[in-house]
């Protein structure tokens, strides 16, 4: 197998730590701010629980090789985000264990938008100790902008987190939600997703929520095939 230079970075002490790296390791971000609903929040995690059981999205997990899954809930700066740790995902009960978690999760983030938090828990879950990937993704959901000020110390800003990202070779894609923002797509596309490969796809309602993130699963999961669909490139 050939790693970048991400997978250098991550399998320091993987020799001692883990059996085997994986071929992708990708970390679910999903906003759970203020701007969605309960309602909204048990649509995205049953989209997430309906994309992981969908034969495409199971029929690129096997294609990619091994794949480790893990999921982060994200919102306003002044909550820890919720993590659902790492899954090594190798058959198709892998997969409906790891859904049946994410839907079984208790909301207990809100507030601001602050995406940077998202983006840096997820991080984090990549410089685990032992953690080591040959391609390392975020797949990052939003139906707003980040939040501009900052209120408090600790206060998550996107554009730091962004570079982190990229300076570690991690690859950020972007499901916008546009229900609330015109030009959200764009925005994302221009300061969300980044990194080789990266692209954002639109949905307009969350009631089609489900059938953009298989899509996008399924694509992310296999970089290297292009489908039809509404995806842009993001820069960087």
């Amino acid at each position: 197998m050939h790693f970048s230079a991400l997978a250098v970075v991550f399998a320091l002490t993987a020799a001692s730590t883990q059996a085997k790296c994986a071929d992708v390791a990708l970390v679910l971000a999903i906003d759970a701010s203020g701007s969605i609903s309960d309602a909204d929040f048990y649509v995205q995690t049953a989209g997430y629980y309906a994309a992981l059981n969908h034969p495409e999205v199971l029929a690129s997990l096997k294609a990619a090789g091994t794949v480790d899954l893990a999921a982060v809930f994200w919102a306003d700066s002044a909550f820890k985000p919720q993590v659902i740790g790492w899954h090594r995902i190798e058959q198709a009960a892998d997969a409906r264990h790891f859904a049946k978690q994410l839907v079984a999760e208790t909301r207990v983030v809100s507030g601001s938008t602050d995406i940077g938090v998202g983006i840096n828990a997820a991080l984090d879950l990549f410089q685990q100790p032992g953690r080591c990937a040959d391609r390392a993704i975020i797949d990052i959901s939003g139906d707003g902008r980040a939040s501009v000020f900052a209120r408090r110390p600790n206060h998550g800003a996107l554009a730091p987190s962004r570079k982190r990202a990229l300076d570690l070779g991690v690859v950020i894609n972007a499901l916008a939600i546009t229900t609330e923002y015109v030009g959200l797509g764009d925005y994302y596309a221009k300061y969300v997703a980044g990194g080789i490969g990266s692209f954002v796809i639109e949905v307009d309602s969350f009631e089609t929520f489900h059938l953009a993130i298989t899509r996008k699963i399924a694509r992310e999961l296999l970089s290297g095939v292009v489908r039809d669909g509404p995806e842009r490139q993001a820069p960087g």
